[in-house]
């Protein structure tokens, strides 16, 4: 898969995640973006690249940044934007932190134990 199928990919599940946080149905959104349902449906799966005007009604629409939507970048506590795996790993880290050496140690494990799991085949572990 080329770089920009993935990017098209990512867009869409970043894209539905938003959608569905809002509790905001494929329909609903088309409509607050002013496009068809089948064009959200198919951006979301990665199928569509959507016209700067129609991002721009979906920006529109959900309330929330083109950086977060199109990098997944968040807006940290003290205003700057972060990517979600920066922001994640402070926030991970931040949490670690607050916890004995044993309790860390046994996190890493769960994760590593985890990551097996969550790969490019999730059903079968390493």
């Amino acid at each position: 898969m080329n770089r920009q199928n993935q990017w098209l990919i990512e867009f869409g599940a970043r894209l539905k995640a938003e959608r569905e946080k809002l509790g905001l149905t494929q329909n609903a959104l088309a409509e607050k973006a002013h496009t068809k349902q089948d064009y959200i449906a198919q951006i979301e799966r990665g199928a569509r690249n959507p016209s700067l005007r129609t991002l721009l009604n979906i920006l529109s629409a959900l309330d929330i940044s083109a950086d977060h939507l199109l990098y997944g970048a968040v807006r940290e506590k003290d205003g700057r934007m972060a990517s979600i795996k920066e922001s994640t790993l402070k926030n991970l880290n931040g949490f670690l932190a607050r916890r004995d050496a044993a309790k860390v140690a046994a996190y890493y494990d769960i994760v590593r134990f985890l990551s097996k799991y969550v790969d490019d085949n999730p059903s079968k572990p390493k």
